[in-house]
């Protein structure tokens, strides 16, 4: 399995490309597609093709594996992949988006013309989190898997806190840096994590791949004040992708969470990943790495390719994908969580105690408080920590909150994660 087409040669096409020309000369590149044939690369393509056609890779003869970094869900990516896939060629692909998306059809396709489809680049970068789950911790009955998996989304987080500068200030600041894109969205809404936390569970929990089902919500509405509630009683602020198996149902999610500033992804910091792995067996394992970028992304593709030189060609998701268990996805409103709630109201005698009515009538009890005056004349700020309890009742008692005519702005709330 030694001759190898490229489609893609932006960062990680190129940095994986030249990974294998300086440390691997046994693997050998035969073509490359590229957007724009005419411009100029600091890459020695001598002897090898380069074409825009990219769908000449799925059908060239001389190809066995076929390394995809086009990215998108759709489009030229996916018909490429389905082809190669036809054409009985191994994919090794950093494409998230394609996997959540389409997974379920690409690796039945995979399986009956006996070829892989690898996928180490397409979560947490150069942290060998698939390996580690498909070929070793997946036999240990995993209860959860969870993480940093967005390094835009830390970064920003991190700074926010250490500097003190707003959200729109620092994803100004990442952009500059090439941390973040230049359309965002899909960073800091949570949708790349989310990509990720849904092949992660299927991974994990033998179930399909249905990114439908992932509940999603990103970092845009984190405020400065934020960090500083959450410090002072003990936590930090994450952006989390967290996959969990209860008995015969599973949930997947992303949103922010706060964590204790003890534990160890709460040390994680700026573009850097993590995994937490939990299993009846070993207990809990943690990957920290960084998630992004050229070298550790090409590092993660050469792993891959390495692994079908010697032979190694494992089942895309662990096991067949006929052999998928159907468990009932848990919906977030089913979910129970303690929280971190925050408040601004008219500072007021009684204003407190008929937020303390609301949540005793809807059996919330308050683990912590705190209050303070609020930056806006005659309002104050009220925090609080709850105790564990169900989102939809949570939800239905912010509702009354909300409908308060004391009250400033709607309730902010951030789960807590255990």
């Amino acid at each position: 399995m030694r001759n190898i087409g490229i489609a893609g040669f932006g960062t990680v096409g190129q940095a994986f490309f030249n990974q294998i020309s300086k440390n691997h000369k046994n693997f050998k590149v035969i073509q490359i597609a590229v957007k724009n044939i005419k411009k100029k690369r600091k890459v020695n393509l001598k002897n090898i093709k380069v074409t825009s056609k990219v769908q000449e890779l799925a059908t060239n003869p001389d190809i066995q594996v076929l390394v995809e970094c086009i990215g998108g869900s759709s489009g030229a990516a996916y018909k490429l992949v389905k082809t190669a896939l036809e054409n009985k060629k191994h994919i090794i692909t950093a494409n998230k988006a394609l996997l959540a998306m389409h997974g379920n059809e690409l690796v039945k396709l995979a399986e009956k013309n006996n070829v892989s489809i690898s996928y180490e680049a397409a979560i947490a970068g150069g942290i060998p989190v698939v390996k580690a789950v498909r070929e070793n911790l997946k036999y240990n009955n995993i209860s959860k898997i969870y993480g940093i998996l967005n390094g835009t989304c830390n970064y920003i987080l991190t700074k926010m806190e250490k500097e003190g500068k707003d959200f729109s200030l620092v994803l100004k600041d990442a952009q500059k840096l090439g941390f973040a894109e230049l359309d965002p969205t899909f960073d800091v809404k949570g949708i790349d994590a989310a990509h990720k936390i849904t092949l992660l569970s299927s991974l994990a929990f033998n179930v399909p791949i249905k990114f439908s089902s992932t509940y999603i919500e990103g970092v845009d509405k984190v405020e400065l004040d934020d960090f500083r509630f959450a410090k002072e009683f003990g936590y930090k602020i994450k952006l989390l992708g967290v996959a969990e198996r209860k008995k015969d149902s599973y949930e997947q999610r992303v949103h922010p969470c706060l964590i204790k500033e003890d534990s160890e992804i709460a040390k994680v910091e700026n573009e850097l990943n993590a995994v937490v792995i939990i299993d009846d067996m070993i207990g809990k394992t943690v990957l920290i790495g960084p998630g992004a970028g050229g070298k550790p992304t090409g590092a993660a593709i050469v792993a891959d390719l390495i692994d079908l030189n010697r032979g190694n060609i494992n089942l895309p998701l662990g096991n067949s994908i006929s052999q998928s268990k159907k468990l009932k996805n848990i919906d977030i409103l089913d979910s129970s969580f303690a929280y971190f709630l925050k408040i601004v109201v008219k500072d007021e005698v009684g204003v407190m105690r008929r937020i303390s009515d609301i949540l005793a009538r809807n059996k919330i009890s308050i683990d912590q408080q705190k209050q303070e005056h609020s930056n806006k004349r005659g309002y104050a700020t009220i925090v609080i920590i709850t105790h564990k309890i169900k989102e939809k009742i949570v939800l239905k008692a912010i509702k009354e909150i909300n409908n308060m005519k004391r009250i400033n702005n709607k309730v902010k709330f951030i789960r807590i994660e255990g």
